[in-house]
């Protein structure tokens, strides 16, 4: 029952953690979170997910250079990224969807698009094995 599918998180506000893994788990995924862009990342690295959830404003690594690390990333490649900011300007998304994002959604997130968007993630990760 449920979609299947490993999400992982990262977002350096905890409200928005907790409510993106709230949405998601109702929505019958497998999800993980990071507090810190370097944990991300080396979650990304020790573990297999189909889907990344990233914001772009924290400390330390914006969401571009994270961004930037994974698509340099053989094994990363792949990985469908959903872009969730407060940044509604169309540098930043266009900025974002250049270095190989897969969507970009703006904050205060909409829950319906939460799961629009990741579900059409999974699908489109599901169909693009086959190559």
């Amino acid at each position: 029952m449920g979609n299947q599918g490993n999400i992982l998180i990262i977002d350096d506000e905890s409200t928005h953690l907790l409510l993106l893994q709230t949405i998601l788990q109702d929505e019958g995924y497998h999800t993980e979170i990071a507090d810190h862009p370097q944990k991300g990342l080396k979650l990304l690295k020790e573990n297999n997910y189909q889907v990344l959830i990233l914001d772009i404003m924290m400390p330390g690594m914006d969401g571009f250079e994270v961004l930037e690390k994974i698509r340099k990333d053989k094994k990363l490649k792949k990985l469908h990224v959903i872009i969730i900011s407060a940044k509604t300007d169309s540098w930043s998304i266009k900025n974002a969807m250049n270095r190989g994002a897969f969507d970009y959604l703006t904050k205060p997130i909409n829950i319906q698009d939460v799961k629009n968007k990741v579900k059409s993630a999974m699908v489109e990760n599901v169909l693009g094995d086959d190559e």
